[in-house]
């Protein structure tokens, strides 16, 4: 059912402030789910970037990727802004001007009639990775924690254990800035990591290592791409967050059944750059791909690598925490 009278809320997403504006209840809804995962608010000022989302009758013309290709969904580059479109039908144009950022948002009625909005998600990503990136933040999908000065980049691939590394870290005292997500800038020549929001993303198997995390099979998947469950980390570790922190240390974590014992080695610097580029979405377009490597170049330039192997159960060994710790201090 379409409601006559205009949704509207904001909502704070890091360095930006979003205006979301729906006549659809079950459109809003999805958007609204997705952005109030972002819990953390960033003191102002802002960067304002306004939302509008509506049902669409008609097919519109498809992105061709010259901007971007991501595996479902291209973006253009247009005159004044951005033009994106998913596999399923959905669109989105952005407009810029000056400092103000505009999005319509269109998707197909039999999409919405259907509940199938999941590439709604990928839309959103791209909104706020261009807010971010227009506010001067790269963001890296990366998980980070901080303990006595030592800031430590945990990088792998989806699901090659980043968030479980980071909980068992925090169990240890460390403090976390993010398990999958967090913002990279430079200033005055020293790389600042910046948190977006406060919650893990946690497999249910996790119990297996961390029994104070709960049941986590009782509470719904976040989203439809993964069987991980949205968890407060205050809930469990009461001391955990932390907001910004200078990185010293980057961990290339590999999960690594073929051997008994977890391998913690140094990793070489072109190293360092090579797995940190790979944490982060890089346009075709030449300037802003000009941006972000450079960003991300400097940032490497800062920072000791680490080499770390684990097999599955690497967290039942306390020792190779105990290890893991002493390698970063010593990097640090």
């Amino acid at each position: 059912m379409i409601r006559d009278q205009v949704i509207a809320k904001d909502f704070c997403c890091g360095p930006l402030q979003l205006t979301l504006r729906a006549q659809d209840a079950d459109l809003y809804d999805k958007i609204a789910e997705t952005l109030e995962l972002y819990d953390l608010t960033w003191p102002a000022p802002r960067r304002e970037v306004k939302i509008l989302a509506r049902r669409s009758q008609t097919a519109e013309p498809a992105a061709k990727g010259d901007f971007l290709r991501c595996s479902r969904m291209l973006v253009d580059r247009s005159s004044d802004g951005l033009s994106a479109s998913t596999t399923s039908g959905a669109r989105a144009h952005a407009r810029f001007e000056g400092a103000r950022e505009s999005w319509h948002i269109t998707v197909p009625q039999s999409l919405v009639d259907q509940n199938k909005l999941e590439e709604i998600e990928d839309v959103l990503s791209l909104v706020l990775t261009t807010g971010w990136r227009r506010e001067g933040w790269t963001p890296i999908h990366a998980a980070a924690v901080v303990k006595n000065g030592a800031c430590v980049v945990i990088c792998a691939p989806t699901g090659g254990g980043k968030t479980t590394l980071t909980a068992a870290l925090v169990r240890r005292g460390w403090q976390v800035l993010g398990d999958d997500k967090i913002l990279l800038r430079m200033s005055e020549g020293q790389p600042i990591i910046a948190a977006l929001l406060h919650t893990f993303n946690l497999h249910p198997q996790t119990r297996r290592w961390f029994p104070e995390v709960g049941d986590l099979e009782q509470l719904p998947r976040y989203s439809v791409w993964t069987e991980k469950r949205k968890v407060s980390i205050s809930s469990i570790w009461s001391h955990a967050p932390a907001q910004t922190a200078k990185p010293t240390v980057l961990i290339a974590l590999r999960r690594n059944d073929e051997v008994t014992h977890a391998v913690i080695a140094p990793l070489r610097e072109e190293d360092v750059l090579e797995t940190l580029l790979r944490q982060t979405v890089i346009p075709a377009d030449r300037a802003t791909a000009r941006d972000i490597v450079s960003t991300v170049a400097r940032a490497a330039g800062r920072l000791r690598g680490l080499n770390v192997e684990v097999p599955t159960d690497a967290y039942r060994d306390p020792q190779f925490l105990v290890a893991l710790e002493s390698a970063i201090e010593s990097s640090s």
